[in-house]
């Protein structure tokens, strides 16, 4: 009987490498293969609708006319400068000599038709998202590398906001076909949620990219990806499982690379009602979570970093005079008691107002970390005699819903909270008052405040000042839990050289990246 188990698992991991689709390492010096969980779901990927921007921005083939940095700081792409002429109105010279993959030159008349169908309301592929965070009312070409972008409204996050894959610049010779970038490689081919191939663009205006071509296959499932790279299928495994990382470290010719990103793990807490409506169950919580416990078992010590702002220490806008809580049950104890809360009955489960401390918590199947995260949750809140029912869902828009409606208390989540690495995202679309991600049923007039002026507000220095503020005002009122960030973990075979990782998850393949 055993011998029949082992045999149906062997079948099953066979199986998970083969519907990867890989044939071994890349045949050629300067070709890669890469195993990486999402792609687009299109033959033709238009940066402008849904994520294809993000698959087309790692892909190497479209690139921004901003960009963050490795170290996420702003800086000009395929801008060369800018100027900042009011609060409505910046000037933007561009790079000159810069080509298209169909060779033809990009300049201002080009990228005003490639911003302008993103943000044009009858385009095919106006994105709504987009011009919301844009806010362009007109765009002038004054000379052939000279563009002037003019604002509804004062917008401090407008050039951040140019960083988004969705407004990757393409030429006006793309078509439903063909889209030509910019970037130093060039689209060959899509086979949707299977594979992406990029090959090398000669005219890369930086220089001639190093490697001549790349296979980039979707694998979902994270350990499939981790067999196929154990198996020699692939060059790199991008979202390695951590749990896996260890024995990669011992394996001759292979290593583990990982670097703190923007995603946050973290709960949003429901405060409008309920027991958590109490400030003092609320940091009761906070004491009894071993957030350390939780990075070393469920993401092997490398996987995330243990937080207390919702910004990671990497994102410059980062309260670097916040600490996380230190676990200390006892605290969180006291705290209880003070709350009112008492085992009447002997069952070690505490009761407030003659009702037992319940929580129910929920989260999302879409990341592997997050059931195990709220397993061991459930474990530490036990200790002090909260008790927990637990959900995991398929998506996680029916956990908002219900949390909306008082019915979840804490809802375990992980998004990339400065998509562009400014922080008014993150902020305005869940911690004001009529944000669309309010699921907390929270309010706070000073936060509001001070939201809107980080909005309008152009001094970077006195802009760091307003959002240290909030990441202060949301610490002490834990209207979210903050629990760690996510690093991501890739594991690469030595002969791969210049693979770096990226906060902001938007760049995988650049010009540097070979193999030797």
């Amino acid at each position: 009987m055993k011998q029949k188990s082992v045999l149906f698992i062997l079948l099953i991991l066979s199986s998970a490498i083969m519907c990867v689709n890989l044939t071994g390492f890349a045949s050629e010096p300067d070709e890669l293969i890469i195993a990486k969980p999402f792609g687009p779901s299109v033959e033709v990927p238009d940066p402008a609708k849904g994520y294809n921007g993000w698959y087309m921005n790692e892909a190497g083939v479209t690139e921004t006319l901003f960009a963050l940095d490795f170290d996420m700081n702003l800086q000009p792409w395929l801008a060369e400068s800018f100027k900042n002429i009011s609060p409505l109105i910046w000037e933007i010279k561009l790079k000159q000599g810069v080509r298209f993959h169909d060779n033809t030159l990009m300049d201002a008349s080009a990228v005003k038709w490639s911003v302008n169908r993103i943000i044009d309301e009858k385009s095919k592929v106006f994105n709504k998202r987009i011009q919301g965070s844009l806010n362009i009312k007109t765009i002038t070409v004054n000379d052939d590398y000279t563009l002037t972008f003019k604002t509804h409204e004062p917008n401090a996050a407008f050039l951040y906001n140019l960083t988004s894959p969705g407004t990757g610049i393409i030429s006006p010779m793309s078509n439903e076909r063909k889209i030509y970038g910019t970037g130093p490689f060039i689209l060959e081919k899509v086979v949707p949620k299977v594979k992406m191939i990029v090959r090398r663009f000669d005219n890369y205006w930086p220089g001639k990219p190093k490697l001549a071509r790349v296979y980039l296959n979707i694998a979902r499932n994270p350990t499939t990806r981790m067999l196929a790279f154990e198996g020699g299928q692939v060059d790199v495994a991008v979202n390695f499982p951590e749990n896996d990382a260890k024995r990669i470290n011992l394996r001759k010719g292979a290593r583990i690379v990982h670097k703190p990103t923007n995603r946050l793990c973290f709960f949003f807490v429901r405060i409008a009602d309920g027991p958590l409506a109490d400030i003092r169950v609320r940091m009761a919580v906070n004491y009894a979570i071993d957030r350390k416990q939780i990075v070393d078992a469920v993401l092997a010590g490398i996987g995330g970093e243990i937080g207390a702002s919702v910004f990671p220490k990497i994102l410059p806008w980062n309260n670097r005079n916040l600490q996380p809580y230190l676990y200390n049950p006892d605290k969180a104890s006291g705290l209880l008691t003070e709350a009112g809360a008492k085992d009447n009955n002997g069952d070690g489960i505490l009761e407030i107002n003659g009702r037992p401390l319940l929580l129910n918590i929920w989260t999302y199947e879409e990341r592997a970390s997050l059931k195990p995260v709220l397993e061991l949750v459930q474990m530490q809140l036990q200790k002090i005699g909260i008790a927990t029912k637990l959900k995991v869902t398929r998506k996680g828009s029916p956990i908002n819903y219900a949390m909306k409606k008082g019915e979840v208390h804490l809802n375990l989540q992980m998004w990339n909270v400065a998509l562009q690495g400014d922080p008014d995202y993150f902020i305005s679309n869940i911690f004001t008052s009529n944000a669309v991600s309010n699921f907390m049923g929270y309010r706070n007039q000073e936060l509001d405040a001070l939201a809107k002026k980080g909005k309008i507000t152009f001094d970077q220095k006195k802009r760091k000042e307003i959002y240290d503020r909030i990441q202060e005002i949301i610490f002490n009122e834990l209207p979210v839990i903050v629990l760690f960030h996510k690093s991501m973990v890739s594991a690469v075979y030595n002969h791969v050289e210049n693979y770096e990782i990226h906060p902001a998850e938007k760049y995988l393949l650049t010009s540097r990246l070979c193999r030797k």
